[in-house]
């Protein structure tokens, strides 16, 4: 009897040893996987302006760690106008949002493009800050776990890192 003490003790540390790399390492995936996400929807954005000549917009709200995506209307131009775009993931116009399954424990730290939370593509492709200014210097958007997506200006082009 002692001996099936012992075990089951010894198993009890020992699992208790690997859960926390397992769980931080989970952490680690889920911010990967949701910098991969806004990177994709972020290329996404710039191929529908490019396809449709219109502009959109992706809009990061980090006190809601969430971001939403956003189409100039057709019949009525302008930002002010504009529409919320269907989410080809989730067929959703709702705001994606971290910090739920599947991206528990992912939140945005920071969102800086040039100086605005928002990254806005003209019928060109060509990047602009949420102030219609083009962008000149890379655009960031900081998550936890010290992984971050950057905006390169002139091309737009959008890319992971960490």
């Amino acid at each position: 009897m002692i001996e099936l003490v012992t075990v089951i003790v010894v198993l009890g540390i020992i699992a208790v040893t690997t859960m926390g790399p397992t769980l931080s390492y989970l952490d680690s995936m889920r911010n990967r996987a949701a910098s991969a996400r806004i990177v994709s929807d972020i290329r996404y954005m710039q191929r529908l302006a490019l396809s449709s000549g219109l502009r959109t917009w992706v809009t990061f709200n980090v006190a809601g760690n969430s971001y939403q995506l956003y189409m100039e209307n057709r019949n009525n131009l302008g930002k002010a106008n504009r529409i919320a775009v269907t989410d080809p993931m989730y067929q959703s116009t709702s705001a994606i949002t971290f910090g739920t399954s599947p991206f528990v424990n992912v939140t945005i730290g920071s969102a800086s493009i040039g100086s605005t939370a928002e990254i806005e593509f003209d019928g060109w492709g060509a990047p602009y800050n949420g102030s219609g200014v083009a962008l000149s210097t890379t655009g960031t958007i900081s998550l936890s776990s010290g992984v971050s997506v950057t905006i390169q200006p002139v091309s737009g082009c959008a890319e992971r890192a960490g």
